[in-house]
């Protein structure tokens, strides 16, 4: 069985950071609880790498729970384990960690707003289901271990560390206790203070309802959009609480996801390495790079095996800003896993090997109880699999291991996946200009592009930039993240990259009316006017008011705890690529005949039975008209990505958008009814032809 492949997870490869809540909303937690946050790892002296991680002493019952443990996660064969659950069948034979796994492995896949691909997440109550919620990477991993050890009462806890009190905190089941099990500040006594309808609601009941908990969020970037209704913007708060009858969860979420992050999910006190051979839906595929510091949280959510020892996998991950879980499979996927981030042989910046850095693939350990403390194990199912974190040699060979396990790959198959990583960093920075994580990423899918096409189809780099650079690539260059300010800039939006890619074409256009080549001006804080005062960014500003649209541009805002605030300038990184003005003239911009003059509504060729194929260029768009009648027709538009991406939209007789694709593959499909209109446009500067068909 080969997994389906999907070219459209955006940001698959390399996000630089995931953070821990930003600044207002972790702000409010801090001013209710009294702690301020986030957490750090646990220092090297309180933490221990073997089979046992020490926890608290809870007494079961305490005001502090959040839910009380019935279950235990090696259970196999009692009243509550034989039971049928969310994904498997009664007298499975299966333990809780397999449930676990199967639960996760079994999310379908479905289209997410906009373009790519997240999963859809089943619930025990009967056919409720949801699709993920909007969060950062870490937060991905945290919400599902919370979300299924709550439904079944199975003990969880994760420990970090309070710099301000010196002391380690516990998050869990029971609450936010010390070591003693007694509550910490002001953290909420859940069982008393908060609901749980578990044992009274009924399936056919109205859905009970927290208004307080479905005010709540996580941040400005968490909104769930298909909850928000009626002008209302709900997030995080509101999905808790449409997805837990037991409301104390959701509160706890909200404080658990705010308080730890990727520091906390690497530290050896809550995940544990595994060998590659052992990978299984549920794991966790950490980015790190540096020892102190935020990384990228990777969930792994498919595993199939093949013929020879080797497997596919699929993994989807959150992002900052927040965004749903995206995915991707094995042919984009694999860099994550080959990734010296992930924990490789080779040296960071610091001169560290990232082996030593905690990054690779790691497994949640089990809660258990013993002797009156509960304590974060390595089960004995999972001793064989278990990598000491001080075995530098077995985590730095993971790496290479893994190319081996996901197999070979062509050079067309390497070529066309650095394009589809390109292309969702694009993406991404369509919705959110200011973000580096995207930059890094189309950068690193750049080299990887640079590396096929040199050895395998004798391109040199200004020949790959001629190809495939465009404008948007330049102006949203890639920024050194320590060193710009741009980097903690999370609210920035679609409407604003509309303006600065309006910017830098006009600025085109005038040093061609005047025979001159000149460099794209890099959207990033320029010093000019940082040194007036300014927040960095007034040439873009000024633009919007000079082309009617000053209420769509942003004040720059810290969303995110940022170092680099005074930076006066951001630091371009030297990955941008050959000079503009150095490079011969690109085969995408060479003249371009189209091959149907179809570019409006009123010149629309009729789509019928028969496929038709044409020939695009940049700036160019066609139209078609579809008589649909009462059915819901779909047309689709297939051409080679590699060549080139074309997107589409369904319209009405009067412009307005039915329907948008825009994804990364070779197809894109509208659909409508009655009679509309297809109209098909190049992504960027992409010339390429296409054949187009009702199905």
């Amino acid at each position: 069985m080969k997994l389906r492949a999907a070219l459209s997870l955006l940001l698959v490869m390399t996000l630089p950071a995931c953070a821990v809540g930003g600044p207002g909303a972790l702000d409010e937690a801090s001013a209710e609880t009294g702690l301020e946050g986030p957490l750090e790892a646990l220092p090297e002296a309180a933490k221990m790498d073997g089979v046992e991680s020490l926890g608290p002493t809870v007494a079961a019952g305490a005001s502090t729970e959040v839910w009380s443990v019935r279950n235990q996660w090696d259970e196999r064969d009692t009243t509550d384990a034989r039971r049928a659950g969310v994904s498997w069948g009664a007298n499975s034979g299966l333990d809780w960690e397999q449930k676990f796994d199967r639960w996760v492995g079994a999310f379908e896949v479905v289209a997410r707003a906009g373009y790519g691909q997240t999963v859809r997440i089943p619930t025990p109550y009967g056919a409720r289901a949801f699709d993920a919620p909007t969060l950062e990477c870490a937060e991905v991993g945290l919400f599902l271990r919370t979300a299924f050890a709550s439904w079944y009462g199975l003990p969880f806890f994760v420990s970090g560390w309070d710099s301000a009190g010196r002391q380690t905190l516990f998050a869990g089941h029971f609450g936010f206790v010390n070591k003693r099990g007694e509550r910490i500040a002001n953290f909420p006594k859940f069982r008393a203070q908060y609901t749980d309808a578990t044992s009274s609601w009924r399936e056919g009941q109205a859905w009970p309802s927290d208004a307080r908990l479905r005010a709540m969020h996580l941040g400005a970037d968490d909104t769930v959009g298909f909850l928000s209704t009626g002008g209302q913007t709900l997030g995080a708060g509101a999905y808790f609480d449409e997805l837990f009858l037991n409301k104390r969860v959701g509160y706890f979420a909200r404080l658990l996801l705010l308080y730890f992050g990727s520091v906390n999910l690497v530290d050896s006190a809550n995940t544990f390495s595994v060998q590659p051979e052992a990978l299984a839906p549920g794991d966790l595929l950490i980015e790190r790079w540096q020892k102190v510091g935020i990384g990228h949280v990777i969930p792994v959510f498919r595993r199939v095996d093949l013929p020879g020892g080797q497997f596919e996998v699929a993994v989807a991950s959150g992002s900052m800003p927040r965004r749903q879980p995206l995915w991707t499979e094995t042919a984009q996927a694999r860099s994550y896993f080959e990734s010296q981030y992930c924990g490789g042989p080779e040296l960071n910046a610091d001169g560290v090997p990232y082996a030593k850095l905690g990054g690779g693939l790691r497994r949640w350990r089990t809660p258990a109880l013993s002797a009156g403390r509960w304590r974060n194990l390595v089960r004995t199912a999972d001793r064989a699999a278990f990598i000491d974190d001080s075995s530098t040699d077995v985590l730095a060979a993971r790496p290479a291991r893994f190319r081996e396990l996901l197999g070979t790959q062509t050079p067309e198959q390497k070529r066309d996946a650095a394009l589809a990583r390109i292309q969702t960093a694009r993406l991404h920075l369509r919705d959110y200009p200011s973000s580096c994580s995207a930059r890094e990423q189309r950068e690193d899918a750049f080299v990887e592009l640079y590396e096929v096409m040199e050895g395998y189809f004798g391109e040199t780099r200004a020949e790959v930039d001629a190809a495939h650079r465009t404008l948007e690539d330049r102006v949203f260059a890639e920024l050194d993240y320590t060193r710009s300010r741009t980097c903690c800039w999370n609210s920035s939006t679609a409407a604003m990259r509309e303006l600065v890619l309006a910017y830098a074409e006009k600025e085109q256009r005038d040093a061609a009316a005047g025979s001159r080549c000149v460099e794209p001006t890099v959207f990033r804080a320029e010093s000019a006017d940082r040194a007036t005062g300014g927040d960095g960014y007034a040439r873009w500003r000024a633009y919007a008011a000079s082309v009617g649209r000053a209420a769509d541009w942003r004040a720059w805002s810290e969303d995110e705890t940022c170092a680099q605030r005074e930076v006066s300038e951001d630091t371009v990184t030297a990955r941008t690529g050959a000079a503009l003005c150095s490079l011969p003239p690109s085969p995408t911009t060479t003249a371009c005949e189209p091959s149907v003059a179809n570019d409006s509504t009123s010149a629309a060729t009729l789509l019928g039975p028969t496929p038709l194929d044409a020939r695009i260029c940049s700036g160019d768009q066609d139209f078609y008209r579809v008589d649909a009648g009462a059915a819901t027709v779909t047309v689709s538009i297939r051409f080679t990505a590699s060549s080139g991406d074309l997107d589409a939209q369904a319209l009405t007789a009067t412009g307005s958008v039915l329907a948008t694709s825009a994804g990364t593959t070779g197809e894109e499909r509208v659909s409508g009814t009655g009679t509309f209109y297809v109209r098909v446009y190049p992504y960027g500067s992409a010339v390429n032809t296409y054949s187009i068909r009702r199905l």
